[in-house]
């Protein structure tokens, strides 16, 4: 996909930003809640440049949730068997005074569960999940009392405009943004997939005027960012 400036990547991001990162400093517990495509991932990745952190992009297998983090904490592996290793990380996370990040938090298991709660006792946890049920996240549900929730909403219409304004574009500029309460309603305000939309605008030509070619271009869009989904699991 193309690169998106930075200005069109944060359109309405950088109070909420300033806000994360005032709390990562207090070492607060977060719960981050949005909607598929949202940009909660973007947004940690951005936060990441000026505090420093342990990233997890999930945690539905405690395998792959150790060798996720334990690369980043200069641990080798080795042979050791899940329980040392368990037990490990949990002494060693904490020396490095960085803040753990687990991304698409959903269904954990007990063993993940039981890690983050004696995680959570010694440094400070993010958690970051798409759905407002509690039940939905596993065995950490009980612990989300602890967190403070932070929902991530989709993008106003007036951030859809300052985003299309911001984003690269080859065209007439006027004309895309003429569409963009049509493009707002069509992406549901989602910062991925007017990405996505922006980014097949220069790969085919479309009758952005129209109903029915915003509709192809949407469709197609979809299409491209699910392949890009596919290919980078």
């Amino acid at each position: 996909m193309i690169a998106l400036a930075p200005n069109a990547l944060f359109v309405g991001r950088q109070p909420l930003l300033h806000r994360l990162e005032a709390m990562y400093r207090k070492g607060k517990l977060i719960l981050l809640v949005g909607p598929s495509g949202a940009g909660k991932t973007m947004l940690v990745a951005k936060l990441s440049k000026t505090c420093p952190i342990f990233y997890a992009p999930s945690c539905r297998c405690l395998g792959d949730f150790l060798d996720a983090l334990e690369p980043q904490a200069k641990l080798e592996r080795g042979d050791l068997n899940l329980a040392p290793r368990v037990h490990r990380l949990v002494a060693s996370l904490p020396k490095f005074g960085r803040t753990l990040v687990i991304d698409n938090v959903v269904r954990v298991p007990p063993k993940v569960a039981h890690l983050v709660r004696a995680l959570m006792g010694t440094m400070p946890v993010w958690l970051i999940g798409r759905s407002s049920l509690p039940q939905e996240y596993g065995h950490v549900w009980p612990y989300l009392f602890a967190f403070k929730r932070i929902d991530l909403k989709p993008f106003s219409f007036n951030e859809t405009r300052a985003f299309l304004a911001a984003a690269p574009f080859a065209g007439d500029r006027e004309e895309l943004l003429a569409a963009s309460l049509r493009l707002h309603r069509l992406s549901a305000g989602h910062p991925a997939m007017l990405a996505a939309i922006v980014d097949e605008l220069h790969r085919r030509t479309y009758d952005i005027k129209t109903m029915e070619g915003l509709h192809v271009l949407a469709l197609h869009a979809r299409i491209t960012r699910v392949e890009a989904q596919l290919a980078n699991a």
